[in-house]
This record gives structure tokens, C-alpha cells and sequence, in this order.
């Protein structure tokens, strides 16, 4: 499908939720709906939870040990992501001993990885599990509040460098997201976002595969897109994201494309066949077609504030 790189996008956040009629994609998590500047996206919204203090979590709540071997064994499995993510922070970044904040920071391995390279790290996690175990495993500084909470307002043009690594695609509202990273990056301070793309095989393979199977067959899509809380709500097109943070005041100075998945292949086999027995079979397979091949199915782009 052509994208139309010239269509409106002047507030992705009225687009998305300003929208009646049918959805585009009717997939066994979500429907996807496409706006009228091109966006593609689910009506889902996350619930606005009361913000809690980790140290009170970390009081009042132990996690189980399923919870933490899922974010030992599943969420931080890849470790050559975070080392790849640590590298491109530091080709990119010349400040001596820079702020950082990483949002939807997840574990802490990046933000662990990065602060032994004299970074002075802060990590914003909503979830109670992740930034319980962040805390305790890496005893790294864990905020609880929503990037777009007053709470903020006391750190504007604080931070040199802000990293969104797979985030932009789980929030409600990107573009109130994006404009309140701007208010707490310095001028000149460096804005690292990587994301799933919609410009890329397997979400243009999945769009095929469901128009010529009328629906029944929409393979990677459902992988893509999940009505669930936390889940991706909505994939940018490369051109969209740009233009987005150009309109609030960025210089895009790199981006790029690449292949990186953030779980063990098995997790999005699971997602796409639904039965154990079929994605055990096909593991072996997709293994070496992507160690052959591997696919781009992701953007990196890196912004200044100007």
C-alpha cells in the first residue's frame, strides 16, 4: 500500500481518537484503525493508575519468582540489544557525565549498562514488577510518575539525553508523550527513540497476507498490534515519526532501519500460529531464516532539540 507521506498529521493524538466507522484490521487482539493522516492505530487506552513510590513497593510488595524470571529470561533475554542501545547512546553523546532518563526503562539493564560509563541515570517505570526489580537488582534511581505528570515540571531542561527504547508505540497518547520529553531535555540535549515501523517487511507482509486472505490470515499483524494493557496501540511509519518530532521543535540528525527483537522468537510464534505444537515446529526455521536474512523491522531515530 503507498503511503501517503503528504497527508495531515497536525495532532496525532485528536486523529487517533476522533475516529468513527469501521476498523482497517480485525485481528485476534486488537482492531486497527487508520486515521485520516495515515496513522494506524487501536481505540485501546491504558487506565491512568495512582502513581506509587518504589520504596513503598518495595516495602509493602515482594514479586513472585515467575515475575522474575520473565523479566530475567524474556524481557532482558537479549542482552546484545542493550549493548547495541548503550553504543549508539555513546557514538551520539559528547557531554561529560550526562543526565540521562530512560522511560519505560523495563528491568534497568540498559540503564545499569549505561550508568558504568559514567552516565548519572534515572529510570520512569509505571509498572509495580519492573521497577521493583530495577530497584533491587540494579539499586538504580526508579520514578513512578507518568512523563506527562506535574510531577515533571520541577526537572524541565534538565536531562541531556531522554532514550525511548520500544516505547512510543505502548503509550495512549504520543504526541503529548513526545512534546513533555522536549520540556525536560536541555536545548541541544539528544532524544533516542527505536520503535517497530510500519514501512517494513513484516507489517507490509501482514497487510498483504490479510487482503488476500480476506482477514483469515494476517500473519505478523497480530504480533504487531494488541488491545491489552500495556500493549502496542499504536506503529508509526518512519516518515510520521519525523515529521512528529519535527513539529515539536526536534532536528532529526540520524535514523535508520534494522532487525532486533525484543523476545526469543518462540514468544511471537506463539502469537502467530496460537497453538505450542505449531510454533515449536516452525522455531528451528525461522531461526536460521533470520540469522541468513535478517529482516528489518525497526527504526532508530535520533533527535536534537533545538
Amino acid at each position: 500500500m503507498k503511503q501517503n507521506t503528504s497527508a495531515p498529521m497536525e495532532n496525532v493524538d485528536e486523529l487517533k481518537h476522533s475516529m468513527s466507522g469501521a476498523p482497517r484490521y480485525r485481528l485476534s487482539n486488537s482492531n486497527v484503525f487508520v486515521s485520516a493522516g495515515g496513522l494506524h492505530h487501536t481505540k485501546y487506552l491504558d487506565k491512568a493508575e495512582k502513581a506509587s513510590n518504589v520504596s513503598e513497593i518495595i516495602n509493602e510488595q515482594k514479586i513472585s519468582d515467575t515475575e522474575i524470571s520473565y523479566i530475567a529470561s524474556q524481557l532482558q533475554s537479549n542482552s546484545e540489544r542493550f549493548d547495541n542501545q548503550v553504543r549508539v547512546v555513546q557514538k551520539h553523546v559528547t557531554t561529560s557525565n550526562p543526565r540521562l532518563l530512560d522511560i519505560g526503562c523495563g528491568g534497568g539493564l540498559f540503564l545499569a549498562k549505561i550508568g558504568d560509563n559514567g552516565y548519572m541515570v534515572t529510570g520512569l517505570e509505571l509498572s509495580d514488577t519492573r521497577a521493583y526489580y530495577a530497584k533491587m537488582k540494579y539499586n538504580l534511581d526508579i520514578i513512578k510518575e507518568p512523563i506527562e505528570a506535574e510531577y515533571w515540571s520541577a526537572y524541565q531542561e534538565n536531562y541531556d539525553v531522554v532514550t525511548l527504547w520500544d516505547v512510543i508505540e505502548h503509550v495512549n497518547y504520543p504526541q503529548a508523550t513526545l512534546k513533555s520529553v522536549s520540556g525536560i531535555l536541555k536545548k541541544g540535549g539528544l532524544l533516542f527513540i527505536d520503535t517497530p515501523c510500519r514501512d517494513s517487511f513484516y507489517h507490509r507482509a501482514g497487510e498483504l497476507s490479510y487482503r488476500i486472505s480476506n482477514g483469515r490470515f494476517p500473519l505478523f499483524l497480530n504480533a504487531l498490534y494488541s488491545d491489552h494493557p500495556f500493549g502496542h496501540k499504536q506503529i508509526f511509519a518512519t516518515y510520521e515519526l519525523k515529521h512528529l518530532l519535527e513539529k515539536l521543535n526536534f532536528e532529526v540528525v540520524d535514523s535508520k532501519k534494522f532487525h532486533e527483537l525484543s523476545f526469543p522468537y518462540i514468544v511471537y510464534l506463539r502469537n502467530i500460529f496460537k497453538l505450542e505444537i505449531f510454533a515449536k515446529l516452525v522455531l528451528p526455521f525461522v531461526s536460521l531464516l533470520l540469522f541468513v536474512f535478517p529482516v528489518k523491522n525497526k527504526m532508530l531515530i535520533i533527535a536534537r532539540k533545538r
